[in-house]
């Protein structure tokens, strides 16, 4: 039976390279995104294209639950593996913190991924076999290294992956985060860095040890290694994927 991936925000290129790359290991994938017609061209661009499912709905809504709940019953899915891709930063994320923002960006980072598992966690727990939550971090939860809500938003989570990682082991969820550093694609805000502060740009880049971002297709392999092994081991890990920062 072919196993079923959640991958949110899979119209953007990171999402999408997951979403793909799962695809060609024989994955049903179940796109998420806000535009249907970006939803529609990352189907069409899958493998095996037919088999594949779109859930176009924005995440941030306060009916997320119900809207999870209609369209996983309707049509008779429950996920293998769920990748949380969905995250970023909100405008005015600086110093002196302003509180708004702040909640605007745990809602984006931590809520949303909170609310899809304790939908779909009620569902694992009672079939003893492995499924997985893999939730996409920063390094910079570790480090401090970029906008200061962003830093706590993803530090929340890091503490909760673990949290969480020890209550359902014995359950067969595994729950796991991934850290990368600076993932740079043509829709990135580094991409606008690169053209309109290209000084910063690169003294970001020379922090680096391998003097460069990453990009979505160096880190997906990892990103599918986690989801193709069948073990329990990393759950509760953070992955670094950082370059060696």
């Amino acid at each position: 039976m072919k196993k079923i991936a959640f991958v949110t925000a899979s119209s953007g290129a990171f999402g999408f390279a997951i979403a793909l790359d799962l695809s060609k290991k024989d994955y049903i994938i179940v796109l998420n995104g806000r535009d249907r017609v970006k939803l529609e061209k990352a189907k069409e661009r899958l493998c095996n294209k037919e088999l594949h499912y779109i859930f176009c709905f924005d995440l941030t809504k306060e009916n997320l639950q119900s809207e999870l709940d209609s369209f996983f019953t309707l049509h008779n899915l429950l996920p293998n593996v769920i990748i949380h891709s969905l995250g970023g930063k909100i405008s005015g994320d600086e110093h002196p913190i302003n509180l708004d923002v702040l909640s605007q960006t745990m809602h984006l980072n931590l809520n949303i991924s909170i609310v899809i598992n304790n939908y779909f966690i009620e569902k694992f727990k009672d079939l003893q076999e492995i499924r997985k939550i893999i939730h996409i971090s920063s390094s910079a939860s570790t480090t401090g290294n970029a906008s200061p809500c962003y830093v706590m938003s993803k530090a929340a989570l890091n503490v909760y992956v673990k949290n969480m990682a020890r209550r359902y082991a014995l359950e067969k969820i595994m729950i796991c985060a991934i850290l990368p550093n600076i993932i740079m694609h043509e829709t990135s805000d580094w991409k606008d860095k690169e053209l309109n502060n290209p000084e910063y740009f690169n003294k970001r880049v020379q922090e680096t040890p391998l003097k460069e971002f990453s990009r979505p297709q160096q880190l997906v392999p990892y990103i599918s290694a986690v989801c193709e092994i069948d073990s329990m081991y990393a759950t509760g890990s953070l992955i670094n994927l950082q370059g060696g920062v």
